[in-house]
């Protein structure tokens, strides 16, 4: 049998190339396959003399469809050789990937409902600094496969980094005056990093030493510990949350006006020109309760492990280190239930693969929940937790009558908090290692109240804390203390 990589390079000694399960085609062209079905369904109906030619050529549509799938699969092929990710695929236009193991900082595991059907499920790698097209993605494996080597490429990409951590620690202690003897002095050539280790296994790239080897197993031993279960939300209040937000409220009041229109005309028909809207808003409920239904946080050794989703599930792990915010929210519906909204802002471009409902907003870890939920959570996540306990100047209620009362900011040598809103009442923090600019801004109106504006900047860019209508030579204090404070805590941070 001929490989479809007649030119490929050589293989790494003992390392095999691996192909996705062979119904991945019609997983990955589930959606686009159910939109067909749909589309010639309706034709079908609308055209009740449709010509059993019309009929050949769909099922001939169909059938090009799920052979362009299986050649897409025939084509594909991955490897692990050392601390790389190999990922080949193509047959006119070949695309050879590397992943550098050393770079991932998460390898998340999602289903489809069509996947979940079939008992698979899609490997998704996040890089670190990456986008969508630098990252990688496995799909379709079996789910028990699918686990055993998200546990081997954490191992992996745990044991990669050591060395590089090693290196770094050896060169800042030879650029120390005093170093211990044995390293390497300044100007001089820098410690030589450790071979990378591979996991045992069928994937292994070549056999292991001992210590990598017991290093390897501790880490896949980590990457397997269940966890300490933290929050998981209520299904019943689910559906009633997210009917009382603003998408809720704006449903309920289509559907009654579509209701009172039908009642006053008597003809159901007048709503054709209206269905798309009413659609695209019946959509984004379901999406959203969909993403956020059987919500689970677990902490667990390698980060806080988040999984959601009722139809197309999705298993997340987020890395302490890759939160750049945190976002805690309270509509103004919910508070009489005691209710609120946790988020976080992750570093890292949202995979296009991805839940739609979850790459279109912050990760809740929270959805909806208790305040004593949220603080327990928030003690999870923040080692300090600063309040917003600093009111502005009293003249701010002649340019937010409404949110006066909500702004608020304060901080410490780690944190920076500030909160706003009235409808729905924001809080945020931002850790100060990760701020990325700071800046000083001034309206028209907040210049004849003498007020300012000072907004940080993450790398997330999905929040933007700010600390709004401040004094505006207590915005330039804050201004100037914020950078030296930033710089401090990254310097403790490494």
């Amino acid at each position: 049998m001929t490989t479809p990589f007649p030119d490929a390079p050589p293989l790494t000694e003992g390392a095999a190339w691996h192909r996705l399960h062979p119904l991945s085609p019609f997983v990955r062209a589930g959606r686009q396959m159910m939109s067909l079905v749909i589309v010639l369904f309706a034709l079908a109906v609308l055209n009740e003399r449709q010509a059993r030619g019309d009929v050949v050529i769909d099922a001939v549509v169909i059938g090009i469809a799920l052979a362009g799938g299986f050649i897409s699969w025939l084509v594909t092929r991955w490897q692990i050789a050392g601390d790389v990710l190999r990922v080949e695929t193509g047959l006119l236009r070949r695309d050879s990937r590397r992943i550098p193991l050393s770079q991932v900082q998460a390898v998340d595991v999602s289903q489809s409902g069509f996947a979940r059907v079939l008992g698979l499920a899609e490997l998704q790698l996040r890089v670190a600094g990456g986008d969508s097209e630098r990252g990688g993605s496995l799909a379709c494996l079996r789910v028990a496969e699918a686990e055993e080597l998200r546990r081997q490429l954490l191992a992996l990409a745990g044991a990669a980094r050591r060395p590089a951590r090693a290196a770094e620690a050896g060169v800042a202690q030879a650029a120390e005056p005093g170093a211990a003897e044995g390293t390497a002095p300044a100007g001089g050539s820098a410690p030589t990093a450790a071979p990378t280790a591979a996991a045992p296994g069928p994937l292994a790239a070549g056999p292991p030493s001992a210590d990598s080897a017991g290093s390897l197993a501790g880490d896949v031993r980590e990457a397997a510990a269940p966890g300490r279960q933290l929050f998981r939300v209520r299904a019943g209040r689910l559906p009633a949350a997210i009917v009382l937000t603003a998408s809720g409220v704006r449903a309920l009041v289509i559907a009654a006006a579509a209701g009172l229109t039908v009642q006053l005309t008597g003809s159901p028909g007048v709503l054709g020109p209206f269905l798309p809207v009413v659609l695209g808003v019946v959509l984004a409920l379901w999406r959203q309760f969909n993403g956020e239904y059987a919500t689970t946080i677990v902490a667990a050794p390698d980060g806080i492990r988040l999984s959601s989703g009722l139809i197309q599930r999705t298993a997340e792990t987020i890395r302490p280190g890759r939160i750049q915010a945190v976002r805690l929210v309270e509509p103004l519906a919910w508070r009489p239930f005691g209710w609120c909204r946790l988020e976080v802002d992750v570093a890292g471009a949202r995979q296009r693969h991805e839940n739609q409902a979850e790459g279109q907003r912050l990760r809740a870890l929270i959805p909806v929940g208790s305040r004593a939920e949220a603080d327990e959570m928030l003690a999870e996540l923040l080692s300090c937790r600063p309040v917003p306990d600093r009111r502005p100047p009293r003249r701010v209620i002649w340019k937010a009558p409404l949110g006066y009362h909500f702004l608020g900011w304060s901080g410490d040598e780690r944190y920076v908090v500030a909160s706003r809103g009235r409808v729905s009442r924001q809080t945020t923090w931002v850790p100060l290692e990760k701020m990325q600019s700071v800046r000083w801004v001034q309206g028209p109106w907040q210049r004849r109240l003498g007020l300012a504006t000072v907004r940080l900047d993450v790398a997330g860019k999905r929040v933007s804390a700010k600390v709004s209508d401040r004094d505006a030579a207590e915005a330039l204090e804050i201004l100037g203390r914020l950078p030296d404070l930033a710089r401090a805590a990254r310097a403790r941070a490494s």
